[in-house]
């Protein structure tokens, strides 16, 4: 009854599973949270649960974008998604929300508010958000998604039902690839190993635009391997560089190091992500010990982290950069 609004979505079985034994017996929280990393497909989870409470497909004709300008998309008034205006969620965009929400619906029906990116919502938002929480209106349920659910105020999550989404395995990964676009395993195989579980990186990547942020990555190990000033070097480069780029670069750079910690350990290439970037590994491989590989890897969360929390990007780079020398050894 309820699975065709979720064959859309790659992976995440036992979510799926768990979601819809919650629709068909008619009992889903009033209170969600959707949680794990950017690109894994929570929001697109939040509009099929949407869609099947409603009874229809939801947001069809409408685009929904975490960047949108429009405080609050509304579908009729079936369900609403909000998501930040600029950097941050804020109260005016809550207020609109309310008064939709205080309008009467169609006796007996569902209606359904997701808010990404709730990390984001400033102090006044989280109040009321808390105050509609603690006296939930009838009929009236969220979804809320988070990329960074340490954020949150931990009297919001006490009020909600947590969703926790992990990376999507290669089996899963796969067989949505295959069952949604056709095809055999081998046209996505090397998609599948770079994308590390992350839906929207493999999809990139399968539309062209994937390799883009591996190869920024490579220069980047290049330069600070290599390179005389590999500081000034990086950062006129990079000074161009999106919150989005970044990050990708970023990520990117996780998985270099993280086939360059199992090039060391010696176990089988297979376990490599990035294969086809071998031989390039193997040149900077001596430049680093597994300490410092390590090292490396909680640095670049660090980085992304901080691109997710608005900080600066040109100072997460100035910062990345620092540290990616000093563990090195110096220029």
């Amino acid at each position: 009854m309820y699975s065709q609004y979720f064959h859309a979505i790659i992976g995440h079985q036992e979510i799926k599973k768990r979601l819809m034994r919650l629709l068909e017996k008619d009992r889903m929280p009033h209170a969600m949270i959707f949680a794990g990393p950017a690109g894994i497909g929570k929001t697109m989870m939040a509009c099929a649960v949407a869609s099947a409470m409603a009874g229809r497909l939801l947001f069809s004709n409408i685009h929904i974008d975490e960047k949108t300008d429009i405080p609050v998309i509304s579908d009729k008034d079936d369900a609403y998604y909000l998501a930040p205006n600029g950097s941050m969620l804020k109260v005016d965009q809550f207020r609109q929300l309310q008064s939709q929400l205080i309008l009467q619906g169609k006796a007996g029906c569902k209606r359904i508010c997701i808010i990404d990116h709730v990390e984001t919502m400033n102090a006044e938002f989280a109040n009321r958000m808390l105050k509609i929480l603690e006296e939930p209106p009838a009929g009236v349920y969220f979804i809320l998604i988070t990329d960074q659910a340490s954020l949150l105020l931990p009297t919001i999550i006490s009020r909600c039902a947590e969703v926790l989404f992990e990376p999507v395995c290669d089996e899963e990964m796969m067989q949505g690839l295959i069952q949604m676009r056709g095809g055999t395993p081998d046209m996505y195989a090397n998609a599948v190993a770079w994308g590390n579980g992350i839906v929207k990186t493999v999809l990139a990547y399968l539309q062209g635009h994937g390799a883009q942020g591996f190869q920024r990555a490579l220069e980047f190990l290049y330069i600070m391997t290599t390179h005389t000033c590999p500081y000034a070097k990086w950062l006129s480069l990079s000074m161009g560089y999106t919150d989005e780029e970044s990050k990708d670069i970023l990520h990117s750079l996780e998985l270099f190091f993280r086939d360059m910690a199992v090039l060391r350990s010696d176990v089988e290439p297979a376990l490599l992500r990035l294969a086809p970037y071998t031989q390039d590994m193997m040149k900077i491989l001596p430049y680093w010990t597994d300490d410092r590989i390590f090292a490396m890897m909680k640095i670049l969360e660090e980085g992304i982290e901080a691109i997710t929390r608005h900080v600066n990007t040109r100072l997460v780079w100035d910062y990345v950069c620092i540290q990616c020398i000093n563990q090195k050894g110096g220029i």
